[in-house]
């Protein structure tokens, strides 16, 4: 396996942690960049391949959300707080004391929060707690009806997959990896949990959403620029 490269982890990591500042503090000016700066950071496309039954190949490629894993020593603290995160959310709304654009909105803010303390750290913390050597997503298709589902296909077969990030108009990444997949136990638990630390999902909801874990092998910095065009960083 290989780190992230601190030329990535600058423009993708550290700077969602000053994004999500910036929203913690409140918005002001343009907050439609912001959210766009933080979807360029946030949004990849996986692109997978397996074989098919006549012997060739079958490619995808769609765009998922794609985060951090915390190191698993720090795990069942940060799966604590995130449950109770969710629970406090989860009870307001049943109790129907407040309305749900209210409280949906305090989930938030208070999400941001938690993903600030656990996941989007300091440089000094960040070493030392979260696992630079991974990235994760969640499944989502899988329990939709319509879906084709060629990304979950193609990974039962073949786990290798590729995340090529791109900000306009010549920033791009592209992060080759394996993949592993968690339907239970502690990744599973994490990786849903600081999805729903922002996006409010109902408990009815929160079924069929398997973890893929990227286990970086390369990485290389594919941006339109004199220093990019496929040059390897790790």
């Amino acid at each position: 396996m290989a780190r992230l490269p601190e030329e990535f982890l600058e423009w993708n990591y550290y700077a969602r942690r000053e994004l999500l500042m910036k929203v913690s503090r409140g918005l002001s000016g343009d907050p439609g960049g912001v959210f766009r700066e933080l979807s360029a950071r946030h949004n990849a496309v996986l692109c997978t391949a397996s074989v098919n039954s006549e012997g060739g190949l079958d490619v995808n490629g769609k765009v998922v959300g794609v985060g951090y894993v915390p190191k698993l020593e720090w795990a069942g603290e940060i799966i604590a707080e995130l449950e109770e995160h969710l629970k406090l959310s989860d009870e307001e709304l049943s109790c129907g004391g407040r309305s749900r654009e209210e409280v949906l909105r305090e989930h938030s803010t208070r999400g941001i929060r938690l993903l600030l303390n656990h996941v989007y750290l300091e440089h000094s913390l960040a070493d030392e707690r979260i696992d630079f050597e991974k990235m994760a997503s969640l499944e989502l298709a899988l329990r939709v009806p319509h879906s084709s589902k060629h990304t979950w296909r193609n990974v039962q077969e073949f786990k290798k997959a590729c995340l090529v990030f791109f900000q306009p108009p010549s920033i791009s990444f592209e992060v080759r990896c394996k993949v592993s997949i968690h339907e239970s136990g502690d990744y599973w638990k994490l990786v849903n949990l600081i999805h729903d630390a922002f996006h409010y999902v109902p408990p009815e909801r929160r079924f069929g959403r398997p973890a893929y874990v990227f286990h970086v092998e390369e990485v290389y910095d594919n941006s339109a620029s004199a220093s990019g065009f496929g040059r390897r960083l790790a």
